[in-house]
C-alpha cells in the first residue's frame, strides 16, 4: 500500500467503473478534455463534507475551464444517492474501496500534511454545522486530488484535502 506513487507527467491509471448518478465512467473516453478526479473519504466526514461545499461553491471556475470533475467516494449507494439528490450533483460521484481507486492512484494512509490539518478543519466544519453521519469505508484513508490532461498525463496530483486553486492553476 502506498507503493505507488503518481507524478505530473506519468500517465494517469485507466479505470472504467459505475457511477452513482452518470453510468458507466470510463476514463478513457474523456481524452480530448480535461479531467479533474477528486478523491474523497466519505459523505458522513465533517471535513469531507466541508471540501464538498468548497467544491460546490466553486465547481463552475472548474467547468468552465473545459474540464470534467470526477469525484471518487467511498460511501454506499443510500447515502451517496441521498447528497447526489439534496445537492444536485451534476457530476459523476463513483464508488471505490481503499483497494480499488484509491490503491491505484497511490491513496493510502492520510498523509502527516492532511493529518495535521484534521483539528482546524474539522473546528470550521463544526462551527458551518457539519455533522458526523455514518462512517462508510476506510477510517484512514488519504484524500486527494489529480488532474488529468486531454492526452491522459497527470499535470497536478495533491494527496491531502482539497485545494480548488491548485486545481485551477493548471486549468
Amino acid at each position: 500500500m502506498g507503493d505507488i506513487d503518481l507524478k505530473e507527467g506519468d500517465d494517469a491509471p485507466q479505470f472504467k467503473l459505475n457511477s452513482y448518478n452518470s453510468g458507466t465512467i470510463n476514463l478513457e473516453e474523456f481524452k480530448g478534455q480535461k479531467v479533474v478526479l477528486i478523491f474523497s473519504r466519505y459523505f458522513g466526514c465533517p471535513i469531507c463534507l466541508l471540501d464538498f461545499s468548497t467544491l460546490m461553491k466553486r465547481k463552475n471556475e472548474i467547468e468552465n475551464k473545459g474540464a470534467k470533475i470526477l469525484y471518487i467516494t467511498q460511501s454506499g449507494e443510500k447515502v451517496a444517492k441521498e447528497y447526489i439528490k439534496k445537492e444536485n450533483i451534476n457530476f459523476p460521484v463513483i464508488p471505490s474501496s481503499k483497494d480499488e481507486l484509491y490503491k491505484e492512484y497511490g491513496l493510502g494512509l492520510m498523509n502527516v500534511e492532511a493529518v495535521k490539518q484534521v483539528k482546524e478543519k474539522f473546528k470550521e466544519a463544526m462551527k458551518l454545522g457539519f455533522k458526523h453521519g455514518e462512517y462508510e469505508g476506510w477510517e484512514k484513508q488519504g484524500p486527494g486530488q489529480f488532474v488529468v490532461d486531454e492526452q491522459g498525463k497527470i499535470i497536478h496530483a495533491l494527496k491531502g484535502w482539497l485545494d480548488i486553486d491548485s486545481i485551477l492553476s493548471v486549468l
